[in-house]
């Protein structure tokens, strides 16, 4: 074992060499993340602030004047504007109102009568202000409705609680942390598998094919150490980049929380619940097996490969199906298909899936994490019998 660690220390010394990708490996996680989450939720912010204090425009066609009032009274949320020319879908999808309302003209008899009349509303479900619009619109409907009800049973001469024959007291079963895990469940899987495979793989390509390219393949072959010890160091060191790049951008993720969340303490209490010890530790755990699966991959697919462009064409295709296997995985009810946990790969996404949604069980994670071990170590002793090979290694 000691060539292997000679083997892997070399690799990470060439590292140390090459600024560009130590800064692009080590430190552009740190500044990209929190960057790019801190524009989002500002320009989010700022554009829910903005919708929020400027008023809906809407075109109201009502010859029997029993909304437009409404709405005209109304002018902080509502902007009563003439029909545009031409269609209203298009003028809706030109963004040149936000909302098209049509009233029945019988509706002020049909007040009048007690009767029910119809509202056509048109809206552009694509665009944020249009369905904040529609927001609007249900809200003041929903009060509207229940006084001209009250109002026709105070006529009738019945109670005002006959319109609301039973009050519904929502009671809450899943906190703030079962939430926040169970929505952390389906991404955190996904992204570890793509942030494991891909800092890996460049690595990787780099220490197998570009070791050919350099033409120093030869003289390594030519010391003392075995083969076998020289194929087990490329392995750990394909294998500790891509865990450090997993970490290393899951903990840039973490730091950038804050600009992405509302800052309140029951918000960071929930994310501190579900980021406890045991949960890492269980995390990591299956991820050590899962992640030397793909450094075997990588690590045979690259030494095998005559240079690095073709390397690359072989070990791409991996990022596709890791990137299905995530999407597939966190789809809702995938995780009620019993026969799932004894798929490979896809039983390590579901068991974090229930170890951060609160559900989990030692059985299932047990079944994963023993497949993964076997899979990496059938994947291990594969790799290091085919690159034995003369015709493997030196592949013309």
């Amino acid at each position: 074992m000691r060539g292997a660690l000679l083997i892997m220390k070399k690799e990470f010394l060439e590292l140390s060499k090459d600024r560009k990708t130590l800064f692009f490996a080590f430190v552009l996680p740190f500044l990209l993340y929190p960057a790019i989450f801190g524009m989002m939720a500002k320009m989010s912010k700022r554009d829910e602030a903005q919708n929020r204090n400027k008023a809906s425009r809407v075109f109201v066609a009502d010859p029997s004047g029993s909304l437009g009032a409404l709405l005209q009274n109304d002018p902080r949320r509502f902007e009563l504007v003439p029909r545009p020319e031409g269609d209203l879908k298009q003028a809706l999808r030109d963004q040149k109102l936000d909302l098209a309302v049509d009233v029945d003209p019988d509706a002020a008899d049909a007040l009048k009568k007690h009767q029910t009349f119809t509202l056509a509303v048109t809206v552009d479900e694509s665009e944020r202000t249009s369905n904040l619009a529609l927001k609007r619109l249900r809200e003041v409907l929903k009060d509207q409705e229940k006084a001209w009800v009250q109002g026709r049973l105070q006529t009738l001469g019945a109670s005002p609680q006959l319109a609301e024959p039973v009050k519904v007291d929502v009671v809450n079963a899943a906190d703030t942390a079962l939430e926040v895990g169970k929505v952390m469940g389906r991404i955190l899987p996904y992204l570890l598998m793509i942030m494991m495979y891909t800092g890996a793989m460049q690595h990787g390509i780099y220490a197998t094919a570009g070791e050919k390219e350099r033409q120093t393949l030869l003289s390594l072959m030519a010391t003392r150490l075995p083969r076998t010890q020289i194929i087990l160091g490329k392995l750990l060191y394909i294998f500790c980049m891509g865990v450090i790049a997993a970490l290393l951008n899951l903990l840039s993720m973490g730091l950038s929380i804050p600009f992405i969340s509302d800052g309140s303490t029951g918000s960071m209490q929930s994310m501190a619940a579900i980021a406890n010890p045991m949960t890492l530790g269980l995390t990591f755990m299956i991820m050590v097996p899962l992640g030397l699966f793909f450094s075997n991959f990588i690590l045979l697919m690259g030494i095998q490969a005559k240079n690095t462009i073709e390397a690359g064409s072989a070990v791409t295709p991996g990022i596709f199906l890791v990137i299905f296997l995530g999407m597939f995985t966190s789809a809702p009810g995938v995780d009620k298909m019993a026969f799932l946990s004894y798929v490979p790969v896809v039983n390590v996404c579901l068991a974090l899936r229930k170890l951060f949604s609160q559900q989990f069980s030692w059985g299932e994670y047990l079944v994963a994490f023993a497949m993964t071990v076997g899979l990496a170590a059938v994947m291990t002793l594969v790799s290091t019998r085919v690159l034995n090979r003369e015709k493997a290694l030196f592949k013309a």
